[in-house]
């Protein structure tokens, strides 16, 4: 996949930003500066690997969403967690460090014999962190060669929930879906798109599971 390749890509992105921008501006003023070439360049030397270039073309906009503020006599305004249940997009370093956590789940699955590595738990080495929530789950992008490249997944470990949704079969799908949720209303797979008030009187994006 080429530079030219990723109009689909950023057309999705660009999408959910604007409706971002319209529900919930403090939301799309988490969303950091981008990350550097260099940066990019080292995160692949740790990870072993090429970013998949949706994910590059991600970083090149935004290294990561800002982590929550104080706003004094409030709680930590949450600000930047838009992602369905209260996932944040990890930056840099946070990536890296998920990733060398990643590769430890993976020796312990494969040791345990109850998966293999041509399963997604068996070659979490392969996974691209992408966001987490606060009860130590993870979304990313499997970057194993074959059908499931590219793919967004989300995996539950804190609650235990580690058998995998998938979120899209790309960044473009995934971001395209967030976009479309927010704009009508309809849920994005069993997740509806609603707005939380925060004491502060700031809104943000906040998915609540339809059951």
């Amino acid at each position: 996949m080429t530079r030219a390749d990723l109009t689909t890509f950023d057309q999705a992105w660009e999408r959910f930003a604007r409706s971002l921008a319209v529900h919930s501006p403090a939301d799309h003023a988490a969303l950091r500066p981008p990350a550097t070439a260099e940066e990019i360049a080292e995160l692949e030397a740790q990870l072993g690997f090429v970013l998949h270039p949706e994910l590059r073309a991600l970083l090149e906009r935004h290294n990561g969403a800002a982590e929550p503020r104080s706003t004094g006599d409030t709680d930590p305004f949450p600000a930047g967690a838009f992602l369905p249940l209260g996932h944040r997009l990890m930056n840099m370093d946070e990536i890296a460090a998920q990733h060398r956590w990643c590769v430890g789940f993976k020796e312990d699955n494969l040791a345990s014999g109850l998966w293999h590595e041509e399963e997604l738990q068996g070659h979490a080495h392969q996974w691209v962190p992408l966001a987490r929530p606060n009860d130590g789950g993870i979304a990313f992008v499997d970057h194993r060669p074959g059908e499931t490249y590219g793919h967004v997944y989300e995996i539950g470990i804190g609650s235990g929930d580690i058998d995998g949704s998938e979120w899209g079969t790309c960044l473009a799908e995934f971001f395209d879906g967030l976009a479309g949720s927010l704009e009508t209303g309809e849920p994005f797979l069993y997740y509806v798109p609603g707005i939380y008030e925060h004491p502060s009187g700031k809104h943000c994006v906040d998915w609540e599971i339809d059951d």
